[in-house]
């Protein structure tokens, strides 16, 4: 009897392990293009920063090239401040916001880190390929390429 209780469970539980295993269309765009990248010195990370090109994600949402920015670094996790700053092929944003529309549901986006603070960064209209370079004066840089 207690078999027939067990397997009967095991039953039971199965089929709610797959629901947990389903795709998740939106996770997996993201994944695609979401690139994470760190600036080091002396085997100390002094920022990381991880970047999602929005435009492919939401189409018609954004006109520019867009992208969700986290950052985590030693000048109150902002993008531009006296250490570092952010480019998109050679030009500087033209908006930066911390206010992130609540369509993108970035807190369920590859990479996502609760000590990271995020932004919406906008920048005008380029050629591709699409080179965001984020710069320490004093560190280095990492490029993503989109």
């Amino acid at each position: 009897m207690r078999n027939i209780l067990l397997i009967i469970m095991l039953l039971f539980t199965g089929c709610s392990i797959k629901n947990a295993f389903k795709q998740d269309p939106l996770y997996e765009k993201a994944l695609t293009h979401t690139q994470r990248g760190q600036i080091l010195s002396s085997l100390e990370t002094k920022a990381l920063i991880d970047t999602v090109y929005l435009n492919p994600l939401y189409k018609n949402k954004f006109k520019n090239p867009t992208f969700l920015i986290g950052v985590y670094n030693n000048f109150d996790n902002t993008v531009d401040n006296e250490e570092f700053n952010l480019t998109l092929n050679n030009q500087k944003p033209v908006k930066i916001s911390s206010d992130i529309p609540k369509f993108i549901l970035y807190k369920n986006f590859p990479f996502y880190n609760e000590w990271m603070n995020y932004y919406i960064v906008e920048f005008n209209s380029t050629s591709k390929p699409l080179k965001l370079i984020y710069k320490s004066k004093h560190w280095g840089e990492v490029t993503f390429t989109f």
